[in-house]
């Protein structure tokens, strides 16, 4: 377990245009979340990680997306990997509430954890958000550590064997069009 604590970061600056999530790291609060749910279809993960994304977007954040895999009810005799496309997250509009919202999309979208990644990467942690979850437990914080850009280390994210691959451009409500901008608003509103 300790492994998977402290490895946690080793998706960072593998693939081109990781440099700019980086950058988004060092600037900003940034997380990563994500919608998807073992008991749910895939077409239903997506449907949701696209409202989850949606709603990220309306509300001025930057969102890119990050694929891979981890362990759901992590220690448990319900544990099963499952992957998934997950959310980077770069609090841009510097919104003093950011942890405090991503928390509760956690909670919302019955997450085990959200990881949390306060401006620099360091003291980063896991925050439990599902209750009754053992790993993370509700509402504490697990370090996973500072930022450590390139190193290989065993964690719950991996694509094909590969680390997180993160596109290469963040997405942000502004940089949409209008007919784009229409659709983030549709199911943003889905939720109000």
């Amino acid at each position: 377990m300790k492994q998977i604590i402290e490895g946690w970061n080793k998706y960072i600056l593998k693939e081109s245009g990781l440099s700019r999530v980086y950058g988004h790291i060092m600037d900003y609060d940034s997380a990563i979340l994500t919608a998807f749910r073992n008991e749910f279809s895939e077409k239903e993960n997506y449907e949701r990680n696209r409202e989850l994304k949606a709603r990220l977007l309306s509300q001025g954040y930057g969102v890119t997306k990050v694929d891979g895999s981890y362990i759901e009810n992590f220690e448990s005799p319900q544990a099963i990997e499952v992957s998934e496309q997950s959310l980077f997250v770069s609090n841009r509009q510097e919104d003093v509430e950011f942890f405090v919202e991503m928390a509760a999309l956690g909670e919302e979208y019955e997450q085990d954890s959200v990881l949390m990644i306060p401006k620099g990467g360091e003291e980063s942690y896991l925050l439990g958000t599902k209750e009754g979850n053992d790993f993370p437990p509700y509402k504490e914080q697990i370090s996973v550590g500072g930022l450590k850009m390139g190193k290989e280390a065993e964690f719950m994210s991996r694509v094909k064997g590969r680390p997180f691959v993160f596109k290469e451009e963040l997405e942000t409500y502004e940089k949409l069009s209008k007919n784009s901008r229409w659709a983030v608003k549709v199911l943003a509103d889905r939720k109000k």
